[in-house]
Order: C-alpha cells, then structure tokens, then sequence
C-alpha cells in the first residue's frame, strides 16, 4: 500500500511540475537570448544574431524611454497622487470633447476651493493687498477676461481704504466671480477650450489675489489645463488634486507635455523593434 501511495505521490508532483510554467529563459536554446515576449509568446534570437543588430538598439531605446517613463510615475507620487503608467497612453486616445470636461470639472471645483478654502474673505482681510489686488487685476486685462464687471469690482477692491472697505469691496467681487463661473458653466452646451480659458483666468486672478503672481501665470495657459486634465485622468483624485498646494501646482503646469513626449518615445521604440524583429506583438525584454 505504502509503495502505491509513494507512486501516486510522485505522479502528482510530477503532474504539476508539467503544469507550472517554467522560467522564461528556458523557453530558449541555450546560448541564446531571450529578447521579448507577450502574452503568449516568448522571443528568442541566436546571440551572434541579435547583438548589434537594429531590433538590439531599438530595444535598448524601448528600455531606456521605459525607465524615463517610470521617473515620471515616480515624479507623480512625489505630487502626491497615484499614476499608472499603463494608463499614459491611454489619455491619448480620449476624446477631445472628454478631455475638455475633465478640465472643466477640475477648474471648477479648484476656483471654488480657492475661494472658499482659502479663507481669503475674512473678516480683517489680511490676505488682501493693493499690490496683489492690482496683479490679480492685471491678469484679467492682460488675458483679455470676456466679462469686464468683473475686472471693474477688482478694481473697486484695490481702491479701497482700510481693511474693513476691502473686505467689503472682495466679497462684492467674490460673488459676482461666482456668478460669472456659473454663466460659464451653464451657457455653453459642452465643454469648449475657451470656456476653460476663462475659467483659467479667473483661477490666475485669484491665485495672484492670493500673492502668488508667479502661479497665476502657470495657471492660466492651454499647458496647465492639459496638464490638469492629464494628471486628473490618470489619477483619478479629482478632489486631492483641485486641493493641491500651490508648489504642487506649478509642477503641474509642465507634467503634460513631459509625460506625452515620453510615452510617444516608449511607442516608437516598440514599434521599431517590432519592425526589426518582424512580429506583430510584444516588447523588448529589459531584464538583466
């Protein structure tokens, strides 16, 4: 019985030995290399064959964007937020009209948050100041703001004497800004690039309100709110990032274009190592 049982036992293991897959470098010869692999399929190429060869040099590009693309993954937790890598090239492929709305909701609530979490409206006003005023001001003029009433009651809150009066004076503007949002909002049937350019420019005129002209610069340009749109997809935390820090912010302003010139390197490489190596599917193998 014991010898039967011993037998079965072997059968077993070796049953399930057959089963598990072995690793994948002995899927080729020895001496050669293993170069790729999908999901199916691993690629192996003799070694005198492949070294030097161009599908060697375009893997070695493949890798090296890889790694730069996980820098930026990593420069997005650094941010504070989550990033999926497989997730980059994926924004590429949403809809014009999708990016626009994901960039709109982010504004939105970013200009709420500025002006009722920054606490810029107390009672002493002690954020306030001619000199920012008069930058917030400019930011208006200088981006040519649609809705001169606006532009007009920041004016008022600059000529204001004292304290109390600019308060009053802001609080005028601050409501008369979050009416003219909600007209934007409301008069446009979907979300458009220049409906986001003014809700940019109200969000760069608060933030200099708030003494920071450097960022109310960053915000209101196409870049940040692609950048904005960009970061809010991947992540998905729309609220953490509409409650960013200003720092936080003006790292923002350039992760867009970075991160789209780095996964169209990672695409490019592999498409010219498929070429090379003639197949449809698969990546450079980038282990040691």
């Amino acid at each position: 019985m014991r010898s039967r049982a011993l037998a079965w036992c072997v059968l077993v293991v070796i049953a399930f030995l057959c089963l598990v897959p072995a690793p994948a470098r002995a899927q080729c010869n020895p001496g050669d290399l293993l170069v790729g692999e999908d999901e199916d399929n691993y690629f192996c190429r003799k070694r005198s064959e492949y070294q030097g060869s161009s599908a060697e040099k375009a893997g070695a590009q493949f890798c090296t964007a890889k790694r730069v693309l996980a820098a930026d993954q990593n420069a997005i937790r650094e941010l504070g937020f989550a990033g999926d890598v497989e997730r980059f090239a994926m924004f590429e492929e949403v809809s014009k009209k999708q990016k626009a709305e994901l960039q709109r909701k982010l504004l939105d609530a970013m200009f709420d948050y500025g002006l009722e979490g920054g606490k810029l409206a107390a009672d002493s006003a002690k954020g306030l100041n001619p000199w920012n005023v008069n930058n917030a001001v400019k930011v208006l003029e200088q981006h040519n703001l649609k809705n001169q009433t606006l532009v007009t009651a920041l004016r008022r809150v600059a000529a204001a004497k004292g304290k109390p009066a600019m308060a009053e004076a802001y609080e005028h503007w601050a409501e008369l800004a979050r009416v003219g949002k909600e007209g934007l909002l409301t008069g446009w049937d979907v979300a458009s690039e220049e409906e986001n350019r003014e809700l940019r420019i109200l969000l760069g005129a608060l933030k200099a309100m708030q003494g920071n002209p450097e960022l109310a610069m960053v915000v209101t340009t196409f870049e940040f709110g692609e950048s904005l749109a960009y970061l809010g997809y991947l992540s998905g935390q729309v609220g953490d990032l509409t409650r960013a820090t200003d720092d936080k912010l003006a790292r923002v302003g350039t992760l867009h274009q970075r991160l789209k010139d780095h996964v169209g390197a990672v695409q490019v490489s592999k498409a010219q190592w498929r070429s090379a190596m003639g197949i449809k599917t698969g990546e450079p193998n980038c282990g040691s």
